[in-house]
């Protein structure tokens, strides 16, 4: 059995813009991006020399 053509949830940078999502961007209603740009990149750095919790998250790391 193949996969799907298109299958988001088993594709580990959509999970990780999911999580991107759920943690920082689901609250932002500022007309100013700037404060959301930052704790974009402060989310983004924390996994920038790497991260188990994000590789179990995206599912490229058994639980």
């Amino acid at each position: 059995m193949g996969l799907p053509t298109y299958a988001p949830w088993l594709n580990p940078i959509e999970k990780l813009w999911r999580y991107l999502k759920q943690e920082v961007v689901h609250l932002h209603q500022e007309e100013n991006f700037a404060p959301l740009h930052d704790h974009v990149d402060a989310f983004l750095d924390q996994f920038a020399d790497g991260s188990e919790h994000l590789l179990r998250y995206v599912g490229l790391l058994p639980n």
